[in-house]
Parts: C-alpha cells; sequence; structure tokens
C-alpha cells in the first residue's frame, strides 16, 4: 500500500493523495521508498525525512496552521508586494487550504475545498485574480513547507547530485528533482529542482529551481522546532544564474505560530 503522503492532491506539481486503508496484520507495509532504486537518493532522502520529524509522524498529521510575513522585491529593492498571511492545511480523503490576510484595510481570502479553488475579496467572489494565480499560490504555498516528504511523489524524477559547497562555505548533499509535464498531466511546467541538505545533519538548508525563464535561489536561514518537527522560520530567495551567483533579493519570508493537528488514533 502506498504510503499516504500530505499536501498532495493538487494539479500541477502536486499529485493525487490516497486516503489510509487497513492492512492485514499478515501484510507488512510497502517501503514507501520502493519507487526510488538509486540508493544514494534513499540514504539522502531518508536521512532528510528523519531530521525534518519522521515520514511515520508526518503522515500522522491531519492539520498545520501557521502565520506567513513576506515582502516580493524588485531589482530595485523596492517592494513590489507585501502581505501578512494566516494559513490553515487540513488534510485526509478530502483536504482543504485556507489563506487569510488583510490588504487596505480589505479582507483577502483563497480556499481550496472539494477540488475546487477560490478567491475572495471581502468575503465574495474575486475575478480580479487570474484563475491560474490562484491555483499557483496554493500550490508553491503546500509544496515547499511539505519538503522534503513530498519529494516521495513517484511522478518526481529524483537523481543525486554528489557533494556541493554554498557560498556560505556549507557543505551539502544534493537531490535533484525534475519534473515532466509530457509525461504527467499534473505537473505544469518543466522546472528542476536542486535541494540541499546539511551534509553532517541534513537539515534542509536551500534550494535551487531552474524555472523556463530564470533562475531562483532560496536559504532557509532558520527554523522552528514544534513537537519534534523542523519547520521554516525564515528565509530569502534570491534571483541568481545558472552558477548560482547572486543576482538580487526577490522575497523575505518568515513564518510563525505553528499549530499542529493529529490524527485520531480510534
Amino acid at each position: 500500500m502506498k504510503s499516504k503522503l500530505l499536501f498532495i492532491c493538487w494539479a500541477l506539481m502536486v499529485l493525487s493523495c490516497t486516503g489510509e486503508t487497513s492492512i492485514s496484520e499478515d501484510i507488512p507495509p510497502q517501503d514507501p521508498l520502493s519507487h526510488i532504486t538509486d540508493g544514494e537518493v534513499k540514504r539522502v532522502l531518508t536521512a532528510a525525512m528523519d531530521k525534518a520529524g519522521g515520514l511515520e509522524r508526518w503522515n500522522k498529521l491531519a492539520s498545520l496552521q501557521f502565520t506567513k510575513d513576506y515582502s516580493l522585491l524588485l531589482e530595485s529593492g523596492e517592494v513590489e508586494n507585501a502581505a501578512f498571511q494566516q494559513h490553515l492545511y487540513t488534510f485526509g480523503a478530502n483536504p482543504t487550504v485556507d489563506i487569510e490576510w488583510e490588504k487596505e484595510e480589505k479582507a483577502h481570502a483563497i480556499h481550496f475545498k472539494d477540488g475546487q479553488y477560490q478567491k475572495l475579496l471581502q468575503g465574495q467572489p474575486d475575478t480580479s485574480m487570474a484563475q491560474q494565480s490562484v491555483i499557483n499560490t496554493v500550490l508553491s504555498a503546500t509544496f515547499v513547507v511539505s519538503i522534503p516528504f513530498k519529494l516521495l511523489d513517484e511522478g518526481v524524477q529524483l537523481s543525486y547530485g554528489g557533494l556541493d559547497t554554498l557560498a556560505n562555505g556549507k557543505v551539502v548533499e544534493v537531490l535533484q528533482a525534475s519534473y515532466d509535464p509530457e509525461e504527467h498531466a499534473d505537473h505544469s511546467t518543466p522546472d528542476i529542482w536542486k535541494h540541499y541538505y546539511d551534509a553532517e545533519d541534513f537539515t534542509f538548508v536551500a534550494y535551487m529551481v531552474q524555472h523556463a525563464d530564470h533562475y531562483s535561489y532560496v536559504e532557509n536561514q532558520s527554523f522552528h522546532e514544534v513537537e519534534g518537527f523542523v519547520l521554516p522560520k525564515t528565509r530569502k530567495s534570491y534571483r541568481v544564474d545558472q552558477d548560482r551567483n547572486l543576482l538580487y533579493l526577490r522575497a523575505d519570508y518568515a513564518y510563525d505560530d505553528y499549530k499542529l493537528g493529529w490524527a485520531s488514533t480510534d
């Protein structure tokens, strides 16, 4: 039986989820990494998930709530957009996403429920935001916070990139994740992600994404430890060139007030 993964059931980079089913005591559960044939990928991914809090405990989460304070910056340093958001995710057979914030004294919200995405302004449907932008907001939020567990999706092509040294001198082990929309309808673009894990303790310290027209490099600068999970506290996103040379600061993020809900064991 496939292990139940969270933060899935969305399109693009987010694949379909499977609910929990009962297992006969005579049939051992399937290894959730059984589809990964590269031994080095298995080694790094297993260590990264253990460091982050453990896959077994991650799969027992019923909900995750936190605040996200962010600023998107132009190359000049001018603020393009900023918001202080409340995020709430529930998991299981019918996952939901609720993202709420205020801007110019008006209440904004993005919801995902029953497979539908909706943007609201002052409690009413808001069509000024393109539907694809609404979808992308949900997908990007859920995808990033679920790493490294999200890398278990079978549609992700993983490879081991060996050791690397970041600009701050930290030695990391590299996992590369590739997405192919020609083979998987729920992948939107052929992005290539490089995930950098501390070579000593496997903390998820950074990642780099090759998009169609640019490269992004994101550093996890600090973390919260919440009920055994290592979750992002502050991170910075940079536009970079293909050699990871920094061009300019693109975004600042701060996460706080995490609250975890647990699935019933009844």
